[in-house]
C-alpha cells in the first residue's frame, strides 16, 4: 500500500504546482484546497513508513489536519463561485468547529475517546493503524456529511436562484462534491486497511483541473478571449474613478438587473467576470465592497469596471443607470 500512498502524494503535491501555474489570481480558498490534500496525503504515506506506534499516530494525525479543513476549504471556495452570501464571522465559526475535530481525531494515544485502543502492525509491508473506536469517533463522519450536505444545499439554492453565471458552474460543482461522496461511501461500505479518501481527494483536485476551463468563466484567469466590441470614440474619457460613485444613484432590485442583463444587448459583449461586476454595481455597490464580495483587489474591481464602461459605451456610472432605465422593466 505504501506505493499507492507514495503516488497520491505524488500526484497532491504536483497538483498543487500546477495551480501556481494556472491559476494566476490565487484564490485563496482554491489554494487552501490543494494544500489541505496535500497534507492529507504526505500524511498517509508518513503512516505507511511508520516503524514505531508514536511515530504512527504523529502521522495520522498529520494526515487528519489535512483532513479535516479540506471539506471546508471545499465548502467556501463552492460558496465564493456560486455567489453565495454568508454572515463575515462564519468562516471563523467553521475554522473553530474545524479545530475541536481536529483536536478529537488527535487525542488517539492520549484520551479513549476517538480511539479507544490503538496499536501498530506491518500489513504487505506498509504500517497499519489497528484501531478500536472510541464514544466520540462518529462524530467525525457526522462532521463530513454535515459539510458535504450543506456543499449540495448550496448548489442547489444558487441554481434555483438563478446565482450561478451559467448552468455549467452548477454541474461542475456537483460533480467535485458527488465524486467525494461517491467515494467517501465506497469507504465506509467496503472496510479495507487502505484509506480511499486519498483517493478521493485527488479525484477533487483532478476535477478542478479537468474543469478548469469553467472556473475561467469566473473571472479566476486571464485567458478568457473576449469578443471584439465596437471602438469608443477618443473624445469620450473613460473614468471609472471612484469619485464618478453617486450616493443618490437608486439601485436596482434583483429582478430589474436581471431585466437589464437579458435585454440590454450590448452587455452580451461581457465576459462572465465582467457581468458579475456589473451586477454589483447595479446594486449601487463601492468598488471596495465589491472586491471584498469577490475575494479581489480594488484595481481588479477598476480594471473590469473600466471594460465595462468601455464595452457599453459609457463614461460613468450616472450615466449607465441612465442608459440601464431602459431596459429594466
Amino acid at each position: 500500500m505504501t506505493i499507492f500512498y507514495l503516488i497520491c502524494a505524488v500526484i497532491s503535491v504536483l497538483m498543487t504546482g500546477v495551480y501556481f501555474l494556472v491559476d494566476k489570481k490565487r484564490d485563496i480558498w482554491l489554494l487552501c484546497l490543494f494544500i489541505s490534500v496535500a497534507v492529507c496525503d504526505m500524511g498517509y504515506l508518513f503512516l505507511s513508513v511508520s516503524n514505531t506506534l508514536e511515530t504512527a499516530l504523529w502521522a495520522n494525525r498529520f494526515a487528519y489536519a489535512g483532513s479535516v479543513f479540506l471539506p471546508f476549504c471545499l465548502l467556501m471556495m463552492i460558496m465564493h463561485l456560486s455567489r453565495f452570501r454568508f454572515p463575515q464571522h462564519l468562516p471563523k465559526i467553521l475554522i473553530g468547529i474545524n479545530l475541536v475535530m481536529l483536536l478529537i481525531a488527535a487525542s488517539g494515544g492520549f484520551l479513549p475517546i476517538y480511539y479507544k485502543e490503538v496499536s501498530l502492525e506491518i500489513i504487505n509491508g506498509s504500517a497499519v493503524l489497528i484501531k478500536e473506536y472510541g464514544p466520540l469517533h462518529g462524530l467525525y463522519k457526522i462532521y463530513l456529511f454535515a459539510y458535504f450536505a450543506a456543499m449540495v444545499a448550496i448548489i442547489i439554492y444558487t441554481a434555483i436562484k438563478k446565482k450561478v453565471v451559467s448552468i455549467k458552474h452548477s454541474i461542475f460543482l456537483a460533480f467535485v462534491v458527488i465524486g467525494n461522496i461517491a467515494i467517501w461511501l465506497v469507504e465506509n461500505i467496503i472496510h479495507t486497511e487502505f484509506e480511499f479518501l486519498a483517493i478521493s481527494y485527488i479525484v477533487t483536485e483532478g476535477l478542478i483541473l479537468f474543469l478548469y476551463g469553467i472556473l475561467q468563466d469566473y473571472g479566476l484567469t486571464d485567458t478568457e478571449r473576449l469578443p471584439d466590441i465596437p471602438v469608443v470614440p477618443q473624445q469620450i474619457s473613460i473614468q471609472p474613478a471612484e469619485q464618478n460613485e453617486d450616493d443618490n444613484i437608486k439601485s436596482f432590485n434583483a429582478v430589474q438587473i436581471e431585466n437589464i442583463i437579458n435585454t440590454w444587448q450590448a452587455v452580451e459583449t461581457l465576459s462572465q467576470r465582467e457581468k458579475e461586476v456589473l451586477r454589483f454595481i447595479l446594486e449601487n455597490k463601492k468598488r471596495k465592497d465589491i472586491a471584498q464580495e469577490l475575494f479581489v483587489t480594488e484595481s481588479t474591481i477598476k480594471k473590469h469596471t473600466a471594460n465595462i464602461f468601455k464595452k457599453l459605451e459609457i463614461t460613468n456610472r450616472t450615466e449607465l443607470f441612465e442608459c440601464a432605465k431602459k431596459y429594466y422593466r
